[in-house]
């Protein structure tokens, strides 16, 4: 037996003894297996969730690119055409999200999203024969019912992997690919537009057959290598597994930080052992996953927390579906390849941001430091396009709101992550998070019109107003979670968490989830 061998045994030995690996190892020691087992994780787990997410977004906004490819001239006849088919995606996307998230432990995200990315990737690929306006405004609903579950789903799936001082830095690089579709976008319409013609069929049906054949690729061989979970991770060793999962456990304590609430609770549970027959168990306690997602709708932390993503999620749409239209309007005599090139840096510096902004967050442990400027550079960067009529310092504007809107949703994915315990509302939260970001796609579908080019005044104003609200409500939120915790470490909570228990009877385990 190998002396790695041996070390596992050891380890087996004092977890059947009721050990955890974080009491049996040296700090040092723990460390070093800790760095491996987040190495072998962030290899299989976030380049398939950062690949994932790019395609989503891309084959949901290329109609974008697809405009300037002759779209536009060969099926929509006006800007209200256009608008409409942006809008159409959202009403089954809105509706599905929350269904999709609480399917998704259920048949197992292994399953399940590649389900997805296929089913999308069919639908997209059929976007590019439609012959008819009505054609594409049904084959774009059925792409928001076949997209629904993607965001929300990959935001919850992380969680299955990551303790919450982790979580923001793979959120954003996972989202990140919504920055990379945008900057890759132009330079991918740019190649495929040149096929016009090939095989009877325009440019922009050659943008939306390419790029959704290859999501349809990516989703079968999702299927071979997304994990379930930890156990299922390639490469893992017995140690590194209980390791993974007793991070996930150790991580998950909300009430039970206070010693004198986790006696009030036990003398609670010694008061209820003496009084009722120990075999009975409260309906509530068997089945408690409607009480898990119900909540979810009356928590204010998260409905703010919603609230936030409303605002910031209007700006990246905006700058998603109209980037192109909005900067051939401030280049002089642009053709539409220079205009969709142009559209690309942007994304490029909003990628190199989020990274680094997430990095600081995960580190401090705090995330108003990323959700606070970047409303406010979202914010400044909308004012400086609004009021300036200099072609390059608009475009510098759109790069500065770019850079603070696309950081907006990784952090609110990880403060709705860490502050929604229990997998239902967790997942719960995070989709409904993902309806109100949807809602501010489609209120942008209205903002840009192009006979208001090229000031944009009504787009850019509004987005400038929804940015500084977001501002003020990420100062609210946070004051509200000082008030919160110093509330429970006071003890003015506890009354709360003692009527939780005397209606469910639930044990430690399940009252954490929700406290």
């Amino acid at each position: 037996m190998s002396e790695a061998e041996e070390s596992d045994v050891a380890l087996q030995q004092k977890h059947d003894e009721g050990l955890l690996l974080a009491q049996t190892l040296s700090p040092e020691e723990y460390k070093r297996i800790e760095r491996r087992l987040r190495f072998k994780l962030d290899l299989q787990i976030v380049p398939l969730c950062l690949l994932l997410y790019f395609l989503s977004f891309l084959d949901r906004t290329n109609i974008g690119q697809a405009k300037l490819n002759g779209l536009q001239k060969d099926l929509l006849k006006s800007s209200m055409d256009y608008t409409i088919a942006l809008v159409v995606l959202y009403p089954p996307y809105i509706v599905l999200e929350i269904p999709s998230n609480l399917v998704l432990k259920r048949i197992g995200p292994k399953f399940w999203i590649p389900l997805l990315v296929v089913c999308w990737g069919i639908v997209s690929t059929l976007q590019g024969i439609v012959k008819s306006r009505t054609g594409l405004y049904i084959n774009r609903a059925f792409l928001g019912a076949a997209e629904a579950g993607i965001l929300p789903g990959i935001a919850v799936y992380l969680t299955f992997f990551y303790k919450p001082r982790e979580l923001q830095l793979r959120q954003a690089l996972f989202f990140t690919g919504a920055a990379l579709s945008g900057a890759f976008s132009g330079l991918l319409a740019a190649a495929i537009g040149k096929m016009n013609g090939k095989a009877g069929l325009a440019g922009w049906s050659w943008i939306f057959i390419l790029e959704g054949i290859f999501t349809v690729v990516m989703g079968v061989c999702c299927i071979y290598f997304l994990p379930n979970s930890t156990d299922d991770c390639w490469g893992l060793t017995q140690v590194e597994k209980r390791m993974a999962k007793e991070r996930l456990s150790s991580s998950n304590v909300r009430f039970i930080r206070r010693e004198e609430l986790s006696e009030k609770v036990r003398d609670e549970e010694l008061i209820h052992s003496k009084t009722n027959d120990a075999s009975e168990v409260p309906a509530e306690k068997r089945d408690p996953w409607l009480r898990h997602t119900l909540r979810t709708f009356t928590d204010p932390l998260l409905l703010l927390l919603c609230a936030v993503g409303f605002c910031c999620a209007t700006p990246v749409y905006s700058v998603s579906y109209f980037s192109p239209t909005i900067v051939k309007s401030i280049l002089d005599h642009p053709t539409n390849t220079h205009a969709m090139l142009m559209s690309c840096p942007p994304f490029a510096c909003a990628f190199v941001y989020g990274v680094t902004i997430a990095l600081l967050s995960d580190y401090f442990r705090l995330r108003v430091i990323t959700a606070l400027p970047g409303m406010i550079l979202s914010t400044i960067g909308f004012a400086i396009v609004y009021a300036s009529h200099h072609p390059m310092t608009r475009y510098g504007g759109i790069i500065i709101l770019t850079c603070g809107a696309y950081s907006l949703p990784p952090a609110l994915f990880t403060w709705i992550a860490n502050n929604s315990d229990g997998h239902y509302k967790r997942a719960t939260a995070l989709a409904l998070l993902i309806v109100f970001t949807n809602c501010g796609g489609l209120t942008s579908a209205f903002l840009f019109k192009d006979s208001e080019a090229p000031r944009f005044s009504r787009g850019v104003m509004t987005n400038l107003i929804l940015s500084a609200v977001g501002a003020g409500l990420v100062i609210i939120i946070e004051l509200y979670i000082l008030y919160e915790r110093r509330q429970r470490e006071s003890g003015k909570r506890d009354a709360r968490v003692l009527k939780l228990y005397r209606d469910t009877k639930w044990d430690n385990e399940q009252m954490r989830n929700y406290l």
